[in-house]
């Protein structure tokens, strides 16, 4: 019975080593793989990249705007700091840089928005650039114009215009006011064919807005909003009957007026 407790106490220490070197292997194996991955992996090389959002924007262009290079990684790319450069660019509205660890890498870019086309004369030639409800010309002779219907901005003249170039702050409050009726009623904007800005001599401006389908001009104030053409459409419809006497339609003071083309005055 002795000799058999012998045996049996001998097995222990057996077992107990190749489990410790089960063990031992496993804790190496474990370590390794942490060490790939939490390690090593994240300093190597994107293995997968993404970038939606802008078609007409080569990746290429992306990229180094946002500063990654074909060396860049999980560890080495400044996410906010991306996202700033990306914003900074003229056809870009906003973007977001998402890393997914260990090494993959997700651009999505919102592109900015017209909100008006705005006709100026640079250098003796007319120019066409699309401006956002920023007042931000983010592309010039038509670039990027696609198949938007958008209303046409006249009488601003300006001496340069550039994608990344702003608008003066005064008319920041008009370019903004377009862009919420686009978002909100964009059928209104198909009633509008050209608003002329009417720069006044001291300060501010006024507006000349020209119906697409009825050749009066309407005056108005500086505020352009969804009711002010909806009135305007109105009082138009009001008056089809003398469309043909009526040259110009005033609403700045609040009261319709209107004058009448010079063949009907008197």
């Amino acid at each position: 019975m002795s000799s058999v407790y012998a045996a049996g106490s001998g097995s222990v220490p057996v077992r107990d080593k190749i489990l410790k070197h089960a063990l031992a292997v496993i804790a190496v194996i474990l370590g390794a793989e942490l060490l790939w991955l939490f390690g090593i992996r994240p300093c190597m090389p994107f293995s997968r990249l993404e970038i939606r959002g802008v078609s007409n924007l080569d990746d290429s262009v992306v990229l180094a705007a946002a500063g990654i290079g074909q060396h860049s990684s999980f560890m080495t790319v400044n996410r906010k700091a991306a996202e700033d450069a990306l914003a900074s660019l003229p056809m870009i509205g906003s973007a977001a840089v998402i890393k997914h660890f260990p090494s993959a890498l997700e651009i999505v870019l919102e592109p900015r928005m017209a909100a008006a086309i705005m006709f100026t004369e640079i250098g003796g030639r007319l120019r066409p650039a699309l401006v956002d409800g920023n007042g931000t010309i983010f592309s010039v002779d038509g670039e990027g114009y696609g198949e938007t219907v958008l209303p046409v901005i006249s009488g601003l003249y300006l001496d340069k215009a550039f994608p990344g170039m702003k608008l003066p702050r005064l008319y920041t409050k008009l370019f903004g006011r377009l862009e919420q009726i686009a978002r909100e009623s964009p059928e209104l904007l198909l009633a509008v064919s050209e608003i002329r800005i009417n720069r006044k001599n001291y300060d501010g401006f006024d507006l000349t807005v020209f119906p697409a389908h009825i050749p009066v001009k309407v005056r108005i104030g500086p505020e352009l909003n969804g009711e002010t053409i909806m009135y305007m459409l109105l009082m138009l419809d009001v008056l089809s009957a003398r469309v043909d006497e009526i040259e110009e339609i005033d609403f700045r003071t609040g009261t319709a007026s209107y004058i009448l083309k010079e063949a009907h005055s008197g």
